[in-house]
């Protein structure tokens, strides 16, 4: 296609026909090589629909034209596979570039070969003919590159009404909703509409921005579960060592403190079972919020309300929370979290915090532990769970501490959930089976189910385990969300009982 002759009388059809086998197939090779080295959200189509636009432009326009538009177009659709493959926004997908010196030498080298490739591209458009062609040849791109386009998504549209059973409206860029069909992450897509998608996604963290600062000012001092836990536990510095319990805080995304007393006591009901009442004391109760995920870790690992500050704040500012503090008293600090670390910069602030082990994402893959598809893929909560079982039946070899924060609740949720032998939605919790309030009941039960079978496993040592909800469920629906308390969230506290205590109880409400 370089370097083709002036003269396009003689084999034309080659010139138009090339055209289109360029912005219809060709100008899509740096976003195939990404998705196949970084494995984004399979459900973004193979073709890009908005790559034709710009063949039809070059069919009206100097090739300079299209050749800088299609590579402006070709930046943002491989932002909105990030984007799209980790539910967050431009502003916060860019703010977190960071992530890049954590690649390693392989997938930094694909990140410049991908780089090259679409410069390649761009280069690739400056020399077809386009413009110059004979008007004839010029309608036969324009209707071949209309007709590709539109083939891809009436074939979308077809998969996606019958796998989800509703028709779809790509172009519905102002739609907000809780919830996601999971053949959504599973039918293979024809077209892609990056710039649509990413409106879609502004709109979707804009609404949920809306919501999460409406909840209430706190002061800077915050009251927390896990410091509730520690003094309930009798954790001080005048312990020796060799009988310091291990401490576990599980911080579960989006578990907020329903209206309905029921549904808070039905999600307990995994902590009721009669031989964990014999081991551990169960106290439950609720806290302060605000903010989102971020400002719910600052509270419980530095009693807080610093939020979003806490990913630059030095150790300094950072020397009062709890991973220091517990490793001084000779704690060995572990964090957990399924997803990639450079996001929210969890690869850097965990360390300054005061954390000596990290696991992320990468890790458990490397460790054999399933992802599951949510609003972000990443590991499964339950998965994790087990690895921190066997982390703590381990020859002890002194206490440790391990923050856990949960992901597979994170809105919006799978409708239905994908996981076995889910709890019940029962018309008695006002739960409506495969909906999107019983798609996160399931969820969070989840969550408390595989903390109570781990409370439960063969420990090296004593236990606290601390489950807390970072915020309430950012529900868009105005109906769901009145649903949950704007104030406060739950959490359970599971205290060890004396080997000598036998007395058995409810659960303490505080």
């Amino acid at each position: 296609m370089i370097g083709l002759n002036a003269n396009y009388k003689k084999d034309a059809h080659l010139h138009w026909l090339g055209l289109v086998f360029f912005y219809a197939g060709l100008a899509n090779l740096p976003y195939w090589a990404a998705a196949e080295k970084f494995v984004y959200s399979r459900q973004m189509g193979w073709f890009c629909t908005e790559y034709m636009l710009i063949g039809l432009l070059a069919l009206l326009a100097p090739p300079i034209v299209p050749a800088l538009l299609l590579l402006l177009l070709i930046s943002l659709d491989l932002l909105c596979a990030v984007c799209e493959t980790y539910n967050i926004p431009i502003n916060v997908c860019l703010s977190n570039l960071g992530v890049v010196h954590t690649f390693t030498l392989s997938r930094a080298a694909a990140a410049i070969a991908i780089l090259l490739l679409a410069l390649a591209v761009c280069l690739i458009a400056m020399h077809l003919p386009g413009w110059k062609l004979p008007a004839r040849d010029r309608w036969r791109a324009a209707a071949c590159l209309l007709a590709f386009a539109g083939l891809g998504l009436f074939a979308d549209f077809f998969t996606v009404a019958l796998g989800t059973g509703h028709i779809p409206n790509p172009l519905r860029i102002h739609a907000v909703t809780d919830s996601v069909n999971p053949t959504l992450y599973s039918s293979p897509r024809l077209a892609r509409i990056p710039i649509v998608r990413l409106v879609h996604l502004e709109n979707v963290y804009n609404a949920l921005q809306v919501y999460e600062k409406a909840s209430p000012a706190v002061a800077f001092v915050m009251a927390s579960a896990s410091s509730e836990a520690i003094r309930s536990a009798g954790i001080t510095a005048e312990i020796n060592r060799q009988h310091l319990p291990n401490l576990v805080i599980v911080l579960v995304e989006s578990w907020g403190l329903s209206t309905d007393p029921a549904l808070n006591q039905a999600l307990l009901d995994p902590y009721r079972n009669s031989a964990l009442l014999d081991r551990y004391q169960v106290v439950q109760g609720a806290i302060p919020f605000h903010g989102a995920t971020i400002a719910g870790e600052a509270r419980e690992l530095c009693g807080s309300a610093i939020g979003f500050h806490l990913l630059k704040a030095s150790a300094s500012e950072l020397q009062g929370c709890l991973p220091g503090q517990l490793a001084s008293l000779g704690y060995h600090t572990i964090a957990l979290h399924g997803m990639n670390g450079g996001i929210f910069d969890r690869s850097s602030w965990y360390r300054t915090i005061g954390f000596q082990e990290l696991w992320f994402k990468d890790r458990f893959e490397q460790q054999g532990l399933a992802n599951c598809i949510g609003a972000f893929v990443g590991t499964c909560d339950s998965s994790i769970a087990s690895w921190i079982g066997r982390r703590l039946e381990e020859p002890d070899s002194g206490p440790k501490f391990i923050h856990w924060m949960t992901l597979n609740s994170h809105l919006p949720v799978m409708v239905p959930t994908s996981i076995p032998q889910a709890a019940p939605c029962l018309s008695s919790l006002s739960l409506e089976p495969n909906s999107t309030l019983c798609s996160w009941y399931q969820l969070i039960a989840h969550v408390h189910q595989s903390v109570a079978t781990l409370a439960m496993d063969g420990l090296a040592r004593p236990t606290v385990f601390v489950i807390v909800g970072d915020h309430a469920p950012p529900f868009v629906n105005a109906g769901l969300r009145s649903r949950f308390s704007p104030a406060v969230v739950p959490y359970v506290l599971l205290i060890p009982r004396p080997a000598d205590q036998k007395e058995r109880s409810r659960l303490i409400t505080h």
